[in-house]
Formats: C-alpha cells, structure tokens, sequence
C-alpha cells in the first residue's frame, strides 16, 4: 500500500500508487468483503406469543420489516455491521411513538405569512440552504421542501403556495453572504429576486464553524437583517443528526446558538434535530435514516423536516 496502490478505509475509496506499474487504462479485478447491516424485531402476536421477525439486510438503510395482522412491535434489534447477530447486537425497545417528541418548534412566529394564507392570497416560500436542501440522497418527490408544499397545500387548500429552493451542495450561510469570485457571487441575489415571503434556512454545514456566537452572531444578524429589508419572514431550521452524534441528545453549540437567536429576536424555529433526538426512543437508530450513513438524510428524515416546518405555519 501506498506504493503499487493508495487507499482511504474511511471512505472505502483507493487508486494507483506513486510507484504503480498499471495505468489509469488498464483494466483491473478486485476483490473486497463488505458486510450490511439489519434491524430485527422483537413482537408480540395476538395470541400473546413473542417471535422475532428479521428484516431484510441494506448496505447503509435498514429498516424495521413489515408485520403480519395483529403483531405488536415491542423492540427492534439492530444488527449492526461485522455483528455475529448475537451478542453483539443493540436492542431499542419502543418507549414512546413519534407524536410523544417534544421539540422546540414554533407556532405563532409567522404572522404576515399565516394572515395571508388566511386570506387566501399568495404566499411565495424559499428553502435556503445546502446539500440537503437540495435533496441530498431522497428520492425526487420526498425531498423536504417538496413534502412541505404538499403539506401547506393539503392543510391551505384555498391559498396559491409556491415552495422554491435555492441552495447549493457544500455551502455554509457565509459563502453567500460574503462571496468572493467563485461559485457563490451574485448567488445571494437569487433568494432576493424570488420574492419570498417565507425564508426557511437550513445549514447543517454551519455547525463547523458557527459554534462560537462571536461567529455566530454576526451572521445571523446579517440575515435577519438583509431579509427584513425585503419584507420576509425567516425559520430557522435546527440540522439533522450527523454521523458520530449521541443519540439523544444534539452536543452541537450551533443548535444552541439557534435557539438562542430565534428565541430572542422571535423568529419561528423548526426544531429537526429534536426529532431526531427521539428516534431512538422510537426503536430507530438514527444512523439508519442517514442515506449515505454520513450525513444526508433519507426520505424518512427529510419528512422530520416538513414536519417541524409545517408547525411554524400554525397561527
């Protein structure tokens, strides 16, 4: 290694070595061992009897399987990578169900919004933000802001809704406040072109470098200010879990600082990662609903999204 070939075991990625007789066009056969992981679930069957039901191994997205007509799911069993099914293995039991979360999510804090839903005039809403604004890993027609807009619809039948997104895979708030000459010039002004009347804004990747408020402060002011110049209303939207967080708890200073800024300056707040918080209370590893099992969400979280941001539309 790191002669005839270079590999990164992180990231299950390799290529030719600095001293490699083989060319970029030669054809080369490998091979390589990988292991899936299976969520399993304990149940109890009408008749009183418990079983366990395996569910069905994925690469990266297990799921909890399917169950027969009067099977009560108790646990679920996540057999992980490498597990020999056994003793190695992590059992969640059900403890509570997804409409018992509590988050911090706020009704209330969109009035101009609400009014003219209310009204039945238009309302213009732009999602702002990074790779998973942009849809990361969902499938087309469940990535969050789509969800969102068929929630709005479904609960405004009478109001004319537009759902638009405008972001940019890899970004952070501060590439599209502060451009130089690259990707990001000029990006800024999309946002203020489309008019919105509702901005949702969703950095997970602010997390890396807006922890501290000396950092975070001033450019959230700078947001909040540069979208009350043009009349909108903001939500901020705390992330998603990321691999190699605590399970029921959000450690991320960035979140804090959220919260802290919307609760101050009383802007509405979609509370995301309180919800992934729960999963595990749920029987859910929240690894599971990562698609890329790193940090995009599947078509199961990005709905935890449209669910937080439908409350904030709540009166």
């Amino acid at each position: 290694m790191n002669e005839d070939y270079v590999c990164d075991p992180a990231w299950a990625a390799f290529g030719i070595g600095p001293k490699s007789s083989i060319t970029p066009e030669d054809e080369v056969l490998i091979d390589y061992r990988y292991s899936l992981r299976r969520i399993d679930s304990l149940v109890r069957t009408a008749d009183g009897e418990e079983l366990i039901v395996e569910g069905k191994s994925e690469l990266v997205v297990a799921k909890p399987p399917a169950l027969a007509e009067g099977q009560t799911r108790l646990a679920n069993i996540v057999v992980d990578f490498h597990s020999d099914g056994k003793s190695n293995v992590q059992v969640l039991p059900l403890a509570e169900t997804a409409a018992e979360a509590q988050t911090a999510s706020t009704p209330g804090r969109l009035p101009k919004a609400t009014a003219k839903i209310r009204a039945g005039q238009p309302l213009t809403i732009v999602c702002w933000g990074d790779s998973v604004t942009c849809g990361g890993d969902a499938t087309p027609g469940n990535r969050y802001p789509e969800v969102l807009e068929k929630m709005l619809k479904e609960k405004f039948p009478d109001a004319p809704i537009a759902v638009n997104v405008i972001a940019i895979g890899g970004s952070n708030s501060r590439q599209w406040l502060y451009p130089g000459d690259d990707q990001f010039k000029g990006q800024f002004d999309r946002i203020v072109a489309a008019k919105p009347d509702v901005v949702t804004i969703e950095f997970v990747n602010d997390f890396y470098g807006l922890g501290d408020p000396k950092d975070f402060d001033p450019t959230y002011e700078e947001i909040l200010k540069r979208f009350r110049a043009i009349d909108a209303e903001i939500v901020l939207i705390t992330p998603h879990f990321v691999h190699g967080m605590p399970r029921d708890h959000d450690n991320r200073p960035y979140v804090a600082n959220l919260k802290r800024f919307a609760e101050k300056h009383d802007l509405a707040l979609a509370d995301a990662s309180a919800r992934w918080a729960h999963l595990w209370r749920e029987g859910l590893p929240y690894i599971t609903l990562l698609a890329n099992n790193w940090n995009h969400p599947d078509d199961r979280g990005h709905r935890l999204f449209a669910e937080e941001l439908i409350k904030c539309f709540e009166p």
